[in-house]
C-alpha cells in the first residue's frame, strides 16, 4: 500500500507539472525548472540525516520521542534561517521561489522525519493514508487551478495550505515535546560524532544526484532544459516505485542486521522485484514513450525529452543496483564510510557533469549520471563483497 500510494503522491506533483507545462511557455517553465533544482539543494540542510538515524538509532519510544522532536525543531530552524536568507538573495520572482522553498520543504524534510518516526513505530500505514490524501488533494487543486486559469502562484498557495494542515494533524498525533534552544545545543552535542556522518552521507546522496542538473540549469537553454526537465521528471517519478519498495523492506533490513546471510537473502529478494520492475518501465517507454509524452503535453517540441528519457530510465536500473547494495552500510551504521563514498561521488557527478555538459549539451549531462550512477554501484559492490566476506568468516570461527 507504500508503494502505491508514494507513487499517488508522487504522480500528483507529476499531474501538477504537467498542467504548469501546458499554461505556460516553456522558457518560463525552465525558469520555475531552475528554482526547483537550485531550492530542492539549499534545503538539504533541513535533513542533516535526521529520519536515518531516526530509523536506526531510536531502538525504545523513550529514545524515538527525544529524537524526533529534537530533529524536527531544528528542521523547522534552519528552514526559517534558509527563508530569510532568500528574501536577500537576487531572484527574478520571489514570491515564486518562498512558494516553492515552503512546498520542497514540507514534502521532503518534513516528510522524510514523519516517514522515519512511523516506520520505527511500524505504523507506516499513517504515511500511506497521508499520501493518499495530499497526492488526491493537489491533484483537485491543481486541476482546478488550470480550470479557472490561474496565475502559478494560486496552485502552490493552495498546496502549500493543504500540506500545513496535514503536517498540523500529525503533530497532534505524535505529541512531539517542545525543547529550548539550550536542550537543542545539548542534544546536539551529544550526538554530533555519530550524526555528523548520518547527515553527510544523507545530503550528500541529493548532490550528486542533482549536480549534473544544477548545472545543466545554468549552462543549458530555457527551452532545452524544460525538454529536460520533463525526462528528468519521468524518470524521478517512475524511480519512487523502486525507493518506495526498498524504503518498504528497511524494518525487515534491520532486524537481520546481526545476521549477514539472512540480510543478504531478503536482499536478493526485494533487490529482483526492483530491477524487474525497472526494466518492465523501460521497455515499455521504449515501446510506446513518443506517445504518451504527445497524449500528456500536447506539445511537440516535448517529443524532444523522448530520448534524454530513455537513457535516464536505463540509468535508473544501474542507481538501484547500487542502492541495493548500500543497505548493507546503513543497517551496519558505517555512516562514516558511506559519508566518504559520497563525497567520491560528489566529485565525480560535478567533474562529468560540469565538463560533458558544456561540450555536448544536453546528451552530455544524461552522459555523466551513466557514468555516476555506475562509479556509485562498483564501489558498493566491491564493499558489499568484502563485508559478507568477513562476516561469515567470523560466523564460521
Amino acid at each position: 500500500m507504500f508503494t502505491l500510494s508514494n507513487l499517488l503522491k508522487r504522480g500528483a506533483n507529476y499531474f501538477l507539472i504537467v498542467l504548469l507545462a501546458r499554461t505556460i511557455p516553456v522558457s518560463v517553465f525552465g525558469t520555475y525548472s531552475a528554482y526547483i533544482n537550485i531550492i530542492g539543494v539549499l534545503l538539504l540542510v533541513t535533513n542533516f540525516g535526521f529520519s536515518e538515524y531516526l530509523l536506526v538509532n531510536s531502538e525504545n519510544n523513550r529514545l524515538l520521542k527525544i529524537n524526533s522532536s529534537n530533529f524536527f525543531q531544528i528542521s523547522i530552524l534552519l528552514f526559517i534561517i534558509i527563508f530569510l536568507g532568500l528574501c536577500f538573495l537576487p531572484t527574478e520572482d520571489s514570491t515564486l521561489a518562498g512558494l516553492i522553498l515552503i512546498k520542497i520543504f514540507l514534502e521532503t524534510s518534513i516528510y522524510n522525519i514523519l516517514l522515519a518516526y512511523y516506520q520505527v513505530e511500524k505504523k507506516i500505514n499513517i504515511m500511506s493514508i497521508t499520501n493518499i490524501i495530499s497526492g488526491v488533494s493537489v491533484i483537485i487543486l491543481s486541476f482546478s487551478c488550470y480550470l479557472l486559469d490561474s496565475e502559478i502562484y494560486t496552485y502552490f498557495i493552495f498546496i502549500n495550505l493543504v500540506y500545513i494542515v496535514i503536517l498540523i494533524i500529525h503533530l497532534l498525533r505524535a505529541k512531539f515535546q517542545i525543547r529550548s534552544i539550550i536542550e537543542i545545543v545539548s542534544f546536539i552535542k551529544t550526538r554530533f560524532l555519530d550524526l555528523k556522518y548520518y547527515g553527510i552521507s544523507m545530503i550528500t546522496v541529493p548532490i550528486y544526484m542533482m549536480a549534473p542538473t544544477v548545472i545543466g540549469s545554468f549552462i543549458l537553454e530555457p527551452e532545452v532544459l524544460a525538454q529536460y526537465q520533463i525526462a528528468f521528471s519521468i524518470a524521478n517519478i517512475l524511480l519512487l516505485v523502486s525507493v518506495s519498495l526498498l524504503q518498504e523492506g528497511y524494518v525487515k533490513f534491520v532486524s537481520c542486521k546481526h545476521n549477514i546471510l539472512e540480510l543478504t537473502k531478503v536482499l536478493k529478494k526485494t533487490g529482483s522485484k526492483i530491477i524487474l520492475v525497472n526494466v518492465f518501465i523501460l521497455v515499455l517507454f521504449i515501446l510506446f514513450g513518443k506517445i504518451i509524452l504527445l497524449t500528456v503535453y500536447k506539445q511537440e517540441a516535448y517529443l524532444e525529452a523522448y530520448y534524454p528519457l530513455i537513457i535516464l530510465l536505463f540509468g535508473n536500473i544501474i542507481f538501484m543496483f547500487a542502492a541495493i547494495f548500500a543497505v548493507t552500510m546503513v543497517v551496519l551504521k558505517l555512516q562514516k564510510e558511506k559519508a566518504k563514498f559520497h563525497l567520491e561521488f560528489i566529485l565525480v557527478s560535478m567533474f562529468f557533469g560540469l565538463l560533458l555538459t558544456y561540450i555536448y549539451g544536453v546528451y552530455g549531462l544524461l552522459s555523466s549520471y551513466i557514468i555516476l550512477y555506475s562509479y556509485s554501484t562498483i564501489r558498493y559492490m566491491f564493499r558489499f563483497n568484502e563485508i559478507y566476506k568477513s562476516l561469515t568468516q567470523k560466523k564460521k570461527i
